[in-house]
């Protein structure tokens, strides 16, 4: 007798209080037409329960997320195609699909055609809000009687799995830029140097040993040249990401840490489609991507936004671990920082990125502009004070502002150099 009770609803449990009322208020007046009325009304219930609980549903469901893998804040279109072959008429089935709110609301619909056979297609709209993996599903399908006095739920076991990922931002090429690697020298700046002589010349840059210089290139050039030493160009980055919440500010999907993230998703998958190896550092370490000349293919690509897909913010203050590994990790390479927040400490750590020629390229986020409120005098103080400390020590840096695109940014750090 539970489980029938269980079937019933609201409506159907007063029908059968009610009834039950009736019948016995009926019997006790001697009324038996009332009673035959109280009992109409304990039958209706009984008689809903059983066709409902009876009625064998052969249903089949067939879901898809197209695309399965999107950019943060794309849409994205869930599909659901459903059909029923059974015994008996299923009465109107209310369908309610499972979906993340992070995703949107859960879809849901009516089939009201009592026909035994039917195959209805539905189509819901969804929008990646968050970045991250998603499940949606499964479907419910709840078996309502014309009158609402039963239900009976039924689950799929099938789900959908959805990929939220960071934005990808195609980037212009920087000529002034090249990549220190760890088996050679960086690519020469100078693109336009040819003949024998000088095949193996590159501008002098503080540090070279002065009898390296290249004479006859330097009077040809008008700038001292060195000789380059004949060893394979192995060009390699070291992206180094602030994921610490404490340095980042704004809401949703324009919160200043998905910017810093899209912004290491991009550069990353620029230097891997140059022939870069890269390694990305957040603040608890590295991310161990994979990728070095010659051996580029999209899997390194995938590789790259899966591990920023699944990136958290980091509970940690400082970025000790994310210089320390890359520090001891890969000498003399090209050194790219994507910063939030930082203090004089946070840049003093970050010089030690930067050994040797390896160039220095920071994109400091001005946090002020993400945030609802405005940092405190001394969080700013010690922020311009941070920029100040990586300029004087050679790096190239921009400030980002709410409102500029990577590429932006990206552009700006060669017309940073041009204007140096």
């Amino acid at each position: 007798m539970s489980r029938p009770w269980r079937l019933l609803t609201h409506r159907g449990r007063f029908f059968v209080l009610i009834g039950l009322i009736v019948v016995l208020v009926a019997m006790a007046a001697g009324q038996r037409d009332v009673m035959r009325l109280g009992l109409l009304l304990v039958a209706l219930p009984v008689i809903a329960a059983v066709l409902v609980s009876r009625a064998r549903l052969r249903m089949s469901c067939e879901r898809s997320i197209e695309p399965a893998q999107v950019p943060l804040g794309s849409p994205m279109k869930g599909q659901i195609i459903l059909g029923q072959d059974g015994i008996l008429p299923a009465g109107i089935l209310l369908l309610e699909d499972s979906v993340p709110r992070e995703l949107g609301t859960q879809p849901r619909f009516l089939v009201d055609r009592a026909d035994q056979s039917w195959r209805r297609v539905v189509e819901y709209p969804l929008l990646g809000r968050v970045r991250g993996r998603f499940s949606t599903g499964p479907l419910t399908v709840r078996t309502v009687d014309p009158f609402g006095l039963v239900q009976l739920d039924r689950r799929f076991v099938a789900t959908s799995e959805v990929m939220v990922t960071p934005r990808i931002v195609p980037l212009p090429t920087i000529r002034t830029i090249g990549g220190g690697g760890s088996t050679g020298e960086a690519r020469p700046h100078r693109v336009g140097v040819v003949g024998q002589d000088d095949a193996l010349v590159r501008e002098y840059r503080q540090g070279d040993d002065v009898r390296r210089i290249h004479w006859r290139s330097t009077a040809r050039w008008g700038e001292l040249m060195v000789r380059r030493e004949e060893q394979a160009w192995d060009p390699s980055a070291s992206i180094v990401l602030d994921s610490r919440s404490s340095a980042h500010a704004g809401r949703g999907m324009q919160n200043s840490l998905e910017w810093a993230i899209s912004a290491a998703a991009s550069i990353g998958i620029h230097f891997l489609d140059d022939g870069f190896g890269i390694e990305i550092y957040e603040a608890d370490g590295p991310m161990n991507i994979t990728g070095t000349m010659g051996q580029h293919s999209s899997a390194s690509q995938e590789l790259v936004i899966s591990r920023l897909t699944d990136l958290r913010p980091r509970q940690t203050t400082t970025i000790h671990h994310a210089v320390e590994s890359a520090t001891v990790d890969r000498p003399g390479q090209l050194a790219i920082a994507i910063m939030g927040r930082m203090n004089a400490q946070d840049a003093n750590s970050l010089l030690r990125v930067r050994r040797n020629r390896a160039q220095g390229l920071a994109m400091l986020l001005d946090i002020d502009t993400f945030a609802d409120e405005p940092s405190t005098e001394q969080q700013r103080v010690q922020h311009e004070l941070a920029g100040q400390i990586l300029r004087d020590n050679q790096w190239r840096v921009i400030d980002v502002p709410r409102g500029m695109g990577v590429a932006d940014a990206w552009s700006a750090l060669e017309q940073l150099n041009t204007a140096a």
